[in-house]
């Protein structure tokens, strides 16, 4: 009879252990929520800005060469448009 006492004391000991380190880990999760959202809101502003920044830049740097290079691809793109109805037209 004090096997079994014994084993239930032990299991209800676990059980106490198990709901105690559960309450501690929520605590924690939501005090590391509460420290770490100003964290979070700056890193994500951080991110928009960069993006935002090398966005802009790439526009810069690349739309020119962009444009050219589709007026230079323009009269090519519509010669193989015309080559290619031909040849269908044909066949």
């Amino acid at each position: 009879m004090g096997l079994i006492a014994g084993l239930f004391l032990l299991v209800l000991l676990a059980g106490a252990a198990f709901v105690a380190l559960t309450v501690l880990a929520v605590l924690f999760k939501v005090v590391f929520k509460i420290v770490l959202f100003p964290v979070a809101l700056v890193f994500g502003v951080l991110k928009l800005v960069m993006v935002a920044v090398v966005g802009l830049a790439l526009l810069v740097a690349l739309g020119p060469v962009l444009l050219v290079m589709a007026l230079l691809a323009l009269p090519l793109l519509l010669l193989g448009g015309v080559a290619w109805a031909a040849v269908h037209a044909l066949a």
